[in-house]
């Protein structure tokens, strides 16, 4: 315990007690107990350093490596977020182009085969329209060859009666050539 708390806890028993008064306490403590003061002070601020200053110098040295850790590390994912969003605008630049493409080659590509369509159906078209032309051409030939051949024919039965003469088959036939022929020339 402190002397001069000892001091004046006894000046104020003894003035209870009635005995004289004592000296008022001594405000400056005596060097041996200054000594221990310091002493004991010196003690407390190393085992203070020793036992809290460092480990709480320890604590904070980590906790700011843990922050600048994790600042790094934010401004690295920072940095690959962007590379990637690049990366991903450029993809969809990409996949915009390349869409853009396919749509124009299948466009030319329906062009082309609108116009190969077009022309198949000119030349059928042509075709059957000559085909058309050909049979009509074969009919109307064989509708005068057979109309030619009436002609004779009626020709022959007209002759024949007026002519009142009996003709064979064979004279028939050659009076009919003849007259055909001179019907064609005309």
């Amino acid at each position: 315990m402190d002397p001069n708390l000892l001091l004046m806890l006894a000046a104020e028993g003894a003035a209870a007690a009635g005995e004289h008064a004592a000296p008022p306490p001594n405000l400056f403590p005596d060097a041996g107990t200054l000594i221990w003061t310091v002493i004991n002070f010196t003690i407390l601020l190393w085992a203070l350093h020793r036992f809290l200053y460092k480990p709480l110098l320890g604590a904070i040295a980590t906790r700011e490596q843990e922050i600048e850790g994790a600042l790094k590390k934010a401004r690295e994912d920072r940095e690959e977020a962007e590379r990637l969003r690049v990366q991903f605008e450029s993809q969809i630049a990409n996949a915009q182009r390349e869409a853009h493409e396919i749509i124009v080659k299948a466009t030319k590509a329906a062009t082309t085969a609108k116009e190969q369509i077009e022309n198949e159906t000119r030349v059928k078209t042509a075709e059957m329209l000559e085909n058309a032309q050909k049979t009509i051409e074969r009919e109307k030939t064989k509708a005068i060859a057979e109309l030619r051949e009436e002609v004779a024919s009626l020709a022959i039965a007209v002759a024949g009666k007026v002519i009142e003469k009996n003709l064979d088959n064979a004279e028939q036939k050659r009076l009919a050539d003849r007259f055909v022929a001179e019907v064609g020339k005309h």
